[in-house]
């Protein structure tokens, strides 16, 4: 019981320490598909300040993105330009819905930025081989749409504060986005469709 109590009191402080992404696919954010794109460099730039702000002042020390095409590697790559210059110990994970989410994927450019992104990941986490976030009947590895919301739930279960770019349109970052306001986590979102304005809503549990 006192070794449980320890790990969960680990866990609360990783926790403590941790931000996490959701956000739309390029379509939804002007069509930003490649990272050099002046789309999604300007996405970029409107989310640095707001990392460097969490990390100054909010004691974030770790960030999870989901690495999917669009805003989550957009947001882990800001990550890796801040820790490859002012902020070098900070943690930057992609957490993997499952291991071949790039499968399907035919852009060259896209399946290289994404092997890359899993290669200088200080941790990759695959989601679906935990047995907490599997999908009952399908098996590990294999592509099944429950598997992203399994993902989502496990970023924001895992931390304090979820940085998003939500429309407030359905689809699966509105359903990440209202499983954050269940569990009680507080929500930073860039709304796209004001200029990446923030706006952020507090949550009761982090």
């Amino acid at each position: 019981m006192y070794r449980r109590r320890e790990e969960r009191k680990a866990e609360e402080e990783l926790e403590r320490k941790t931000v996490s992404f959701t956000g739309h696919r390029p379509n939804k954010l002007g069509n930003c598909y490649s990272l050099a794109d002046e789309r999604s460099k300007y996405i970029s730039k409107k989310l640095k300040p707001v990392l460097i702000e969490l990390i100054k002042n909010d004691g974030i020390e770790r960030f999870v993105s989901g690495g999917a095409i669009g805003f989550d590697q957009i947001a882990f790559w800001t990550v890796q330009g801040l820790k490859n210059t002012v902020h070098s110990s900070i943690k930057n994970v992609v957490a993997v819905p499952f291991k071949n989410q790039a499968i399907k994927w035919t852009d060259r450019e896209t399946q290289h930025w994404y092997k890359k992104m899993i290669e200088v990941a200080d941790e990759v986490v695959y989601v679906d081989e935990l047995p907490e976030y599997k999908v009952e009947g399908v098996p590990i590895g294999d592509y099944h749409v429950a598997k992203m919301q399994k993902r989502n739930e496990y970023m924001v279960d895992k931390s304090r504060i979820i940085v998003s770019t939500w429309d407030g349109t359905k689809g699966g970052t509105g359903n990440c986005c209202r499983y954050i306001r269940k569990v009680g986590k507080t929500l930073y979102n860039l709304r796209p469709q004001y200029d990446f304005e923030l706006d952020i809503t507090y949550g009761f549990n982090g």
